[in-house]
């Protein structure tokens, strides 16, 4: 029960509050708001004032703000301001006063509790947290005057109760600016967020109230300020130092330690913010090093394009490139040469897991009036769990033009607001948008000679003319202004269509040895069985003829340069996936063979000047691997 000094009884308060003074007497040092001494100084003014004395508390969330009224409540223990002598503070719960179990409404018990506070005004102050949250609550009826703030509002202009309230700037504008009445009763106190140089102060502090014994040492409070300004993005200091602080005690005490140590703190970084662990050690990234020659393995015929990306993410990570936004890519050229695969190779390269790989088919976001609100959720959604990713947006140019004004303030800024108002981080993203746009003037380039296309007025010209192509499909020149680099990927030769197809051959014959299969294609592979297959010929019922390897064959019927790469797949599923499946299936079965490795290349003549078409087809033979590798 509240102790009062002239014996009011307040069965309300009793009920529906929480004794603030009386938690903090049992432990006051417990409750220093460090660095908060002028917001403190600055309540005291506030309530001794004869006029508007009622504080309201508005700073973003995880400043302190409860901490600095629990800090108040301690300084009025010990106060030696006669006015602020023997005051008492507790704190509305206006969630409990919902509750309809005890038969009061809502209305009715809030009036009670302000009479309870009138009648004891010289010795009780409340608080009400989120007090954004008294607009329209208690309200009967939607747009009903009586709620809660509409019943303290004559308490409070007469000045006949204390309270103080505390929201979040956001709140405060959405709910209790838009009252001016209600406003106009309350004595506005910003609280800022720390710097973090008093964030430092204030977490050393802390440090020596949450350890239970496990040492901290200074390094360590270092590293926790550095990497909770680095990561923490939607929260603010102190409170996100004070929690990365009180998480890494939590895991030096789940492993028996003394002390933390700067991996108990990376490893609350990596599991709660899915960083990933070596761009938290910042070390020397031996992916970013061998970044171009894994991505020239990966994606064939784009060497150009692929050595521009991995100078722009050299840069950046040498600390040469704004860091304030992410970095940005336009992938331009014909369908099917190796933009969307460049970009997932970049993912598992740089982040060496698909999780860090999102991707958005923007033809899904294309309907006007739909698309912006449920781009924006699903996009700040994935990102705010995968902040480190390459972020695809495939086909850029086909989304609605209210989802690209979105995209505009990622670009630049760096960052977004999600439906609850969380700031989500954008920096450490690398995005990646595609378009066919200007894919024209790419296949007429390259129709061309060498020595047109070194020309630099023709090389101007051809700019010139992706910039035109771009702009008539909608992409605006602000937008285009915005992103990093704007990569061109030329189209495929065919000897860059061979490579392409033996490495797929070299994936698909991977997936067939974990079922107790070999596909055999490349030349020296093959020559193993046929010697004279490297060559160029082998005899085949007796008669010599040309042989050639099945890449070549697969990559001269599969490749439209219209389509580029995609049709490959199928061609590939026709000779080669086809006959292995089947095998794959009877083995399954049962059905006993006698052989596990398969020889695939083409029999005939390939194509010529003379014979466009070529006369040549497709020929496997299959043999049991023996130990001693004999030949068939």
């Amino acid at each position: 029960m509240i102790e009062l000094k002239h014996n009011n009884p307040t069965p309300y308060l009793d009920r529906y509050t929480t004794d603030i003074s009386a938690k903090v007497m049992t432990d006051p040092d417990k409750y220093h708001a460090y660095e908060r001494e002028n917001i403190t100084r600055r309540i005291m003014v506030s309530l001794m004032k004869q006029i508007q004395n009622a504080p309201l508390l508005v700073g973003l969330p995880g400043v302190g703000k409860t901490a600095i009224v629990e800090d108040l409540a301690r300084q009025l223990i010990d106060t030696k301001v006669a006015s602020l002598q023997g005051k008492h503070l507790i704190q509305i719960s206006l969630a409990n006063l919902m509750k309809s179990s005890d038969g009061e409404s809502f209305a009715h018990k809030f009036q009670a509790i302000i009479d309870e506070l009138i009648a004891n005004k010289d010795t009780v102050i409340a608080f009400i947290d989120e007090i954004h949250q008294i607009v329209g609550t208690g309200a009967e009826t939607s747009g009903s005057s009586l709620d809660a703030g509409n019943i303290i509002k004559p308490a409070l202009s007469r000045d006949d109760l204390q309270i103080i309230g505390a929201t979040t700037t956001k709140e405060f504008h959405e709910y209790v600016a838009r009252d001016g009445a209600l406003m106009r009763r309350f004595d506005l106190i910003e609280v800022p967020e720390l710097s973090f140089e008093q964030t430092k102060h204030v977490l050393s502090k802390v440090a020596l109230q949450l350890n239970n014994g496990i040492e901290v040492p200074e390094t360590v409070q270092d590293r926790i300020m550095a990497l909770s300004q680095r990561y923490i993005t939607d929260r603010y200091f102190p409170e996100k130092a004070i929690m990365l602080l009180d998480g890494a005690l939590s895991v030096a005490r789940l492993a028996n330690k003394s002390r933390v140590e700067d991996t108990d703190v990376a490893t609350i970084i990596h599991d709660d913010y899915h960083v990933p662990e070596y761009v938290i050690n910042q070390t020397t990234d031996e992916r970013l090093l061998n970044l171009l020659p894994r991505l020239k393995s990966q994606v064939i015929g784009q060497d150009t394009a692929l050595e521009k990306v991995a100078m722009k993410l050299t840069n950046r990570e040498a600390g040469l490139a704004d860091t304030s936004k992410p970095e940005s890519f336009l992938f331009m050229g014909p369908t099917g040469v190796g933009k969307t695969e460049t970009a997932k190779q970049l993912a598992l390269n740089l982040f060496g897991n698909k999780q860090n790989f999102i991707r958005f088919d923007m033809s899904e976001f294309k309907f006007a009036g739909t698309s912006l609100e449920r781009f924006k959720d699903q996009l700040t959604t994935r990102v705010r769990h995968t902040p480190y990713a390459v972020l695809l947006l495939d086909e850029i140019e086909k989304a609605d033009p209210e989802v690209m004004d979105l995209l505009l303030q990622v670009l630049d800024d760096g960052r977004l607001s999600d439906e609850y108002g969380r700031v989500i981080n954008f920096k450490d993203l690398i995005i990646v948008m595609t378009t066919n746009s200007g894919a024209t003037a790419v296949m007429n380039r390259d129709a061309k000679s060498d020595s047109v296309k070194e020309d630099k007025k023709r090389q101007a010209n051809f700019e010139e003319q992706l910039e035109i192509a771009l702009q008539s499909d909608g992409y605006r020149p602000e937008f285009i202004a915005r992103i990093g680099a704007i990569i061109v990927f030329d189209v495929l030769k065919m000897t860059d269509m061979v490579r392409i197809v033996e490495l797929k051959l070299s994936r698909l014959n991977q997936k067939a040895q974990t079922s107790g299969f070999n596909i055999v294609f490349d030349t020296q592979e093959v020559a193993r069985y046929i010697p004279s297959f490297d060559l160029g010929f082998e005899y085949l019922n007796g008669a010599q003829e040309v042989s050639s390897p099945i890449a070549n064959y697969i990559a001269d019927v599969g490749y439209k340069p219209s389509r580029g790469v995609r049709p490959i797949d199928d061609t590939i599923a026709t000779y080669v996936s086809d006959p292995v499946s089947a095998a794959i299936i009877k083995k399954r079965q049962g059905l006993g063979q006698d052989f596990d490795t398969f020889i695939f290349r083409a029999i005939g003549n390939p194509p010529s000047l003379t014979s466009p078409y070529g006369e040549w087809q497709v020929v496997v033979s299959t043999v049991k691997e023996a130990t001693d590798n004999e030949a068939i």
